[in-house]
């Protein structure tokens, strides 16, 4: 039996495809979008990432990310959340914006 829906990993495919081949960004820009699109959960379309791990993931060093963050939650690609951690300090959670998933997703309403 063929399922219309993609499963967990094709849609995490969808997302490195889309952001590698359609997105006309620097490579750094791309680094941490498919840095999100690796930690995506393929049901909530959350990564909840600290910057801490982009920066391990990506080897971009600590100032670059927040610079390049900035730039991306500006061009909505990228959204963030401000939560409390275990010792009530305030942390700063990343995600790919639900703009980018939802046009990865639904490529065909994004050209009507």
């Amino acid at each position: 039996m063929i399922s219309s829906h993609p499963s967990p990993s094709q849609k995490r495919l969808q997302l490195w495809d889309y952001i590698s081949r359609e997105l006309k960004l620097m490579p750094s820009l791309k680094l941490i979008l498919l840095v999100l699109a690796n930690y995506t959960n393929p049901h909530s379309y959350k990564a909840n990432i600290p910057a801490s791990l982009i920066i391990r993931d990506s080897g971009l060093r600590d100032e670059e990310i927040k610079r390049l963050l900035a730039s991306l939650e500006a061009a909505h690609w990228v959204e963030s959340v401000r939560v409390l951690d275990d010792a009530g300090r305030s942390v700063l959670l990343y995600n790919l914006s639900a703009q980018l998933v939802q046009r990865v997703l639904n490529p065909i309403t994004q050209s009507l």
